[in-house]
């Protein structure tokens, strides 16, 4: 009988094989994480007003976190829960009296305007004020026209008037929610931002180096920024409020906290609250009060945005101020509110990366005139081949 002659063994090269599923398994991965990526954004997209104003949250509190952490021993949910009630009696109660003292003096505000805009009251001021009659020239005829035509106006527009308090009041409630799992959010934050941290750092493709600089410099960016503008902003509305309280103006407390979000509008600022003051105080023959406090407010103003937040900001995000400030200004036309503090992270970032970028590759250089200076790797390869090759020329 015939033996079977053994087959040779051959291993077939599937290296270049199209339908090697070895090759793009780490594309259909990626793939695949790229597509969960943005299905779990877009079921965590309803509460990123949450998840910003929390991480604002975590960044003013960290340290008494931390200091009170230490004092329990290491333990963290209690430590978290007390923290959180902190937080709660920190900002929600003094909020809400904050917020009825507005109230009330945005009521005491509207009822004196309804007691000024009246023709008797509007002729009044124009009749005792030289600087008025200067600049305005009517009889009390064309004062009582014109301000009929503007309570017609007024009434025309009470549809849109009361669309736009419907929205605000909606808007107000969604704050209070998105605040509500905020404080939720906090107390996990408050408990776990260590362990998190860790799992984040260590599933990253990175090097350790570049992940923990990007890490300290993104704490160092969030520290700066909420920290700078809302000490800057908190600053500039007590100075207007207590300059408004010597002045004898009415509702101080209003317009110190209407000034306070207006701070964190580059250039115009807290101008749009003062200015109408003085101009106010100047019809009414208080010039030199009126000047006082344009002075004073505008004083103020330079030196808390041009000393005091340069300090806080600049220093830390070793920003140029021409970017710092086109960084604001185009984080609040891209993100609205949130873009005062995203505007300069994102700025700020970008030229982190830049900066990591430009060591790896001076790293990356010093490493090649280093190789330089060796013998050719492929060189010496090809030589010691042609050395074994038999018939070579050595061998002749």
């Amino acid at each position: 009988m015939r033996e079977k002659q053994p087959q040779p063994n051959v291993k077939l090269d599937r290296s270049y094989s199209f339908l090697d599923f070895h090759r793009f398994l780490p594309y259909v991965f990626f793939g695949l994480f790229l597509f969960l990526l943005g299905l779990v954004s877009f079921v965590y997209y309803s509460y990123i007003y949450a998840f910003f104003i929390s991480g604002i949250l975590f960044i003013l509190f960290r340290t008494p976190h931390r200091w009170l952490l230490n004092k329990m021993h290491g333990r963290r949910t209690r430590a978290a829960a007390i923290s959180t009630v902190s937080v709660i009696l920190v900002l929600i109660l003094p909020a809400i009296f904050l917020g009825i003292a507005l109230v009330t003096e945005a009521r005491h505000a509207s009822e004196l305007a309804r007691e000024w805009f009246t023709p008797e009251k509007l002729f009044e001021i124009h009749r005792n004020n030289p600087w008025i009659q200067g600049q305005l020239d009517i009889s009390a005829e064309q004062l009582l026209a014109y301000r009929l035509q503007f309570l017609e106006v007024v009434r025309n527009n009470q549809l849109e008037t009361l669309r736009r308090g419907w929205t605000w009041a909606l808007t107000g409630m969604k704050f209070f929610v998105d605040f509500t799992f905020a404080l939720f959010i906090l107390f996990f934050l408050f408990r776990s931002v260590d362990r998190i941290g860790m799992t984040v750092y260590r599933n990253l493709p990175f090097p350790d180096k570049i992940e923990k600089h990007i890490g300290d410099r993104m704490v160092q960016i969030f520290d700066a920024v909420v920290k700078g503008n809302l000490l800057v902003s908190i600053a500039q509305g007590a100075v207007i409020g207590i300059v408004f309280w010597l002045c004898d103006l009415s509702t101080p407390l209003l317009w110190g906290a209407i000034a306070a979000p207006f701070a964190l509008i580059p250039v115009i600022g807290t101008a749009v609250v003062w200015l109408p003051g003085a101009v106010y105080l100047y019809t009414h023959d208080h010039q030199t009060m009126a000047l006082t406090m344009a002075v004073t407010c505008l004083v103020f103003y330079f030196l808390l945005e041009n000393l005091l937040k340069p300090v806080l900001l600049d220093r830390d995000l070793n920003l140029h101020p021409l970017f710092l400030f086109l960084a604001i200004v185009g984080g609040l036309n891209a993100f609205g509110v949130k873009g005062l503090i995203l505007g300069p992270f994102i700025v700020t970032m970008f030229v982190t990366i830049w900066e990591l970028i430009s060591e790896w590759n001076r790293n990356f250089s010093e490493e090649q005139d280093v190789l330089g200076s060796a013998p050719d790797r492929m060189s010496v390869r090809a030589t010691t081949e042609e050395q074994d090759v038999p018939g070579s020329n050595k061998d002749l």
